[in-house]
């Protein structure tokens, strides 16, 4: 997550209150630097045979590095093509990089690495080493090297481009005393004419609104109604505390792992929306000589990843616990 985005929701102290999903009664009050942040999360194999730690940091900085100007610029209600690129750019990598994008690639990549595998038993063509997990196939956990959700992300760049071409985006300016809320996924976009218990995220087509938090004063509106298109056209204020609390409500929804507030006003919101989570449902149909893999978006539970193995040592634990939980009886 990014920091210099994070640092929009302190309070006068420096500090944000970070809420966990898995502690969503208990928020801490946290430095941005010291939450969300994963060692060499975006680290590559570099061409020369070691690691390249810097080419996808080097990448977000572009849009990061001129983020504080652009948001005083928002602030200020200036309007101008430099001010809609670098917001729309802050959309775009918010959308790529964060957990909830990359987790849900590497669930679709398991989820069809177990499906290839289980059409091999049903033909008979089961590879001897996998022998003995013959019939058990719907319990093997199947790790993913995370390394192959970088791989998507240059998709899901491009895909909010394509997004921000179907519609206009507005400023909202929070005249209340209730903040903003934001996450650690901040990128919302669904059908504006769905009631919230029933919303899907992240439609393909039809009527869209997206909802980004720019900091606790500000949102981000896209709305594929409002024109001219991939461009911020215009300010408006908000001074209905209801509206605040609505846009606060569909933010928590859209969050992950981690919820960020400048004060406690949404303590019911994180405890509500935090066992639930944007993640995919994906069926598997079985033909001869053919494997469809049919997935769908939803809120529910979030998806439960299998450790990746990439050591003899990893193996071997994994190995303990499955006989230890009775795998191979």
């Amino acid at each position: 997550m990014s920091i210099t985005y994070m640092a929009g929701f302190t309070g006068p102290d420096g500090r944000v209150w970070a809420y966990f999903d898995d502690k969503p009664d208990d928020p801490q009050p946290s430095q941005p630097g010291s939450i969300a942040y994963r060692k060499l999360y975006y680290s590559l194999p570099s061409k020369d045979g070691g690691r390249d730690d810097t080419s996808w940091e080097d990448h977000w900085n572009r849009v990061e590095t001129v983020w504080p100007i652009t948001v005083a610029a928002a602030r200020a209600k200036r309007l101008s093509p430099a001010i809609s690129f670098n917001l729309l750019g802050m959309v775009a990598i918010l959308m790529a990089r964060v957990p909830a994008a990359r987790e849900r690639h590497e669930y679709l990549l398991a989820q069809k690495m177990r499906a290839e595998i289980q059409t091999l038993e049903a033909v008979g063509a089961l590879p001897a080493d996998l022998a003995e997990y013959a019939g058990k196939l719907d319990h093997v956990p199947v790790g993913i090297n995370p390394e192959q959700s970088l791989a998507n992300m240059p998709q899901d760049i491009m895909g909010s481009g394509d997004l921000a071409f179907r519609m206009g985006f507005e400023v909202l300016h929070n005249k209340t005393d209730l903040p903003f809320l934001t996450t650690d996924n901040p990128v919302c976009f669904y059908d504006p004419d769905q009631p919230v218990h029933a919303r899907i995220p992240y439609p393909e087509d039809g009527e869209i609104e997206l909802i980004f938090p720019i900091d606790a004063g500000m949102v981000l509106r896209g709305s594929t109604r409002l024109r001219p298109v991939n461009s911020v056209m215009r300010h408006r204020v908000l001074s209905d505390k209801a509206k605040v609390r609505k846009i606060n409500r569909t933010v928590a929804q859209f969050g992950y792992r981690l919820y960020i507030a400048r004060d406690r006003s949404c303590d019911d919101l994180v405890r509500h929306y935090a066992a639930t989570v944007p993640t995919v449902h994906v069926d598997v149909e079985f033909e001869p000589g053919h494997l469809r893999m049919i997935w769908r978006h939803l809120f529910g539970k979030r998806p439960i990843l299998s450790p990746y193995v990439d050591t003899p040592e990893k193996a071997a634990r994994l190995t303990e616990t499955m006989e230890q939980d009775g795998f191979f009886n």
